[in-house]
């Protein structure tokens, strides 16, 4: 036993516990914040209060925005990503359908949801972590485009899919044009149509 009554390991795991709860807690704080006030408007010193912890919490874990700012995106990604791609590559149903859902979903949970962070990211914020997410997307994607047309470039076309929903184009459609965001996702899914609808015999 310790001095004051608490064995070490028990300690240790009260420590982490805490940890755990601390991180969760300014990832909350941060997304609330900067989808309030936008990435810019934001400081580390701001997400602690928010968050309530200490104001060098966010650094500890996180290192400095850039890694918060990452953190949030992997955490707005980590749980549709596995199964986005499954589905997309699973041969269930014609490839062209399996894109146009994949493009749906993506652009309801990274561009609907995360649209600040996306923009932060695009903005000089991106990491190894997110350059590696958009080429697992790619990855995949690209043997499905073949299949539905393997009379065209597949990767020169994943990638011109998979980069029209990034928020710069986002934002000047929306916020500097007059559309919604759902005629925006209609507008991609319809553009993902005619350049996955089989060729001309």
């Amino acid at each position: 036993m310790t001095v004051e009554g608490v064995q070490p390991g028990v300690r240790r795991r009260a420590e982490r516990r805490d940890s755990i709860h601390n991180r969760k807690a300014v990832l909350a704080a941060a997304h609330r914040l900067i989808c309030a006030n936008g990435v810019d408007h934001v400081s580390m010193q701001d997400i602690a209060a928010e968050a309530g912890v200490g104001k060098g919490t966010p650094f500890r874990h996180f290192g400095d925005r850039h890694g918060l700012i990452a953190a949030l995106f992997d955490q707005l990604t980590e749980q549709w990503q596995p199964g986005a791609l499954d589905r997309l590559s699973t041969p269930d149903r014609p490839p062209a359908d399996r894109v146009r859902d994949f493009m749906g979903e993506l652009f309801d949970v990274i561009v609907v949801s995360g649209r600040p962070l996306l923009r932060a990211l695009e903005g000089g914020h991106a990491n190894a972590k997110s350059t590696a997410r958009y080429l697992a997307w790619h990855a995949a994607m690209t043997p499905v485009v073949a299949e539905a047309r393997p009379d065209l470039d597949a990767r020169f076309l994943t990638h011109a899919v998979l980069t029209t929903p990034r928020a710069e184009f986002v934002d000047m459609l929306v916020d500097g044009g007059d559309m919604t965001m759902d005629e925006v996702r209609a507008g991609l899914l319809a553009m993902t149509d005619a350049l996955l609808a089989a060729p001309p015999t």
